[in-house]
């Protein structure tokens, strides 16, 4: 009785028979009676040897087949074991390949690949992208339940935007005018003041930028905390210190040489935004921008400095001015322009958001109003902050942007599986 192994698996199987299943990577012909076959399954490739009349008719590349025979050792430096094929089948054969996906790299252009990328994510490369986003993501439900964090899946069609900007995508919701989310900010900040005090969620948001950057999607998941009974930002950051460092050492274990593997994690440093800007002026010649807010370029300048300076390629900037940062965010302990907030700059790029949040109805409604935002829009947001909320706290981390940053990704786009942007996504038939 033949049984279905994966690829991976195969070598424990030697002396028996199996089947394998899968699509066809590579073929090769040794004469008219003896051809080699390497196929690829969810676990990885293996070899099967044709021989006699089975080896007549190889299927062509990529079509996805069905091979039964015996397991027996292989002379292949790459395969301890091979199959010695009985009989295959084809399941279904697949039309010429548009280019070579059997490479060690895919060396095609992103815009080819966003045109055909159901058969490039069957490249080893890309599958590999997915794994590690995988491992980001289960690391962090596992880390922040064990914290003591609630997950919860809060609602992606909301009445108002949570930024208080013009960045929506508007949806027809029975007659009426919704909106995709932006973020659950709103929600995780009422789940904390409901008594769950620490919740987290993994789930997709939305932003309708007009972007066209390496950085940027319309679509993205986003990794969120926030929790209660805070009240100094460094809390926050040490939360995150931790996660980091523990997720880089699972990476480096499950993964080795594809991230980047310091020996030793040094602590992240912490600069108040005016700081860093200071020394990109002092060290790099860059002038302080008018906004007082740091720039892609800055990003990636104090991530070396910091490398230079202290060991890791990171920082935690915070003290952001409040003009630049969402009404929500408590305004600084010791200087009211500036906010108890901070972002981590990750081997060049921002890669979370966070801090302390208006928790006194009082100012929270001054601050919303100075905004031009009307709180009687917000009322399902604001009945929390009347009866009781604790000074709480947060931060979201870009699934995508930290694992383009682990794997050193040139595009956002190579760090999400179908990406959305203004001119890539499942909605642009043309791209079919």
């Amino acid at each position: 009785m033949y049984k279905r192994v994966l690829a991976a698996k195969l070598s424990l199987h030697a002396g028996e028979l199996v089947v394998l299943k899968g699509w066809v990577r590579r073929t090769r012909a040794v004469g008219a009676e003896l051809a080699f076959l390497v196929l690829a399954d969810r676990s990885g490739e293996a070899q099967a040897v044709l021989s006699g009349s089975v080896a007549g008719a190889l299927p062509s590349l990529e079509s996805v087949v069905e091979v039964r025979g015996l397991v027996v050792p292989s002379r292949s430096r790459a395969f301890p074991v091979e199959l010695q094929v009985e009989d295959i089948s084809v399941l279904n054969p697949a039309d010429n390949l548009p280019f070579p996906i059997n490479k060690p790299a895919l060396e095609v252009g992103l815009g080819l690949i966003d045109r055909f990328r159901p058969l490039c994510l069957r490249h080893p490369s890309f599958q590999q992208v997915f794994r590690v986003q995988q491992q980001v993501v289960m690391h962090f439900e596992q880390f922040f339940a064990h914290q003591g964090f609630t997950r919860v899946s809060t609602p992606k069609i909301v009445a108002t935007g949570t930024e208080g900007g013009a960045e929506l995508f508007s949806v027809d919701y029975f007659g009426e005018v919704a909106y995709l989310a932006q973020s659950p900010q709103f929600f995780k900040q009422m789940l904390v003041g409901s008594g769950f005090e620490r919740v987290f969620e993994v789930g997709p948001v939305f932003r309708a930028e007009e972007h066209r950057t390496s950085r940027h999607l319309n679509e993205y998941i986003s990794l969120d905390i926030e929790m209660g009974f805070v009240g100094d930002v460094n809390e926050l950051m040490d939360l995150e210190e931790s996660f980091i460092k523990s997720l880089l050492s699972l990476l480096c274990h499950e993964f080795g040489g594809g991230i980047k593997c310091p020996p030793e994690i040094p602590p992240i440093p912490r600069l108040a935004l005016r700081e860093a800007l200071s020394i990109l002026e002092k060290t790099y010649g860059k002038a302080i921008p008018a906004d007082e807010n740091i720039d892609p370029e800055g990003e990636r300048l104090i991530s070396q400095w910091a490398e230079r300076e202290y060991g890791v390629a990171a920082v935690f900037l915070h003290s952001y001015p409040r003009s630049i940062r969402p009404f929500y965010a408590l305004p600084g302990h010791h200087d009211d322009t500036l906010t108890e907030s901070f972002d981590l700059i990750f081997r060049g790029q921002e890669v979370t958001t966070g801090g302390l949040r208006q928790h006194s109805l009082a100012p929270l409604l001054a601050s919303m109003t100075g905004r031009g935002l009307r709180p009687e829009q917000y009322e399902f947001y604001l009945q929390v902050f009347r009866y009781g909320m604790p000074p709480h706290g947060g931060f979201a981390i870009g699934a995508e942007r930290l694992t383009m940053q682990l794997l050193g990704l040139k595009n956002i786009r190579e760090a999400s599986i179908l990406p959305q942007t203004e001119t890539r996504g499942s909605r642009n038939t043309r791209d079919a």
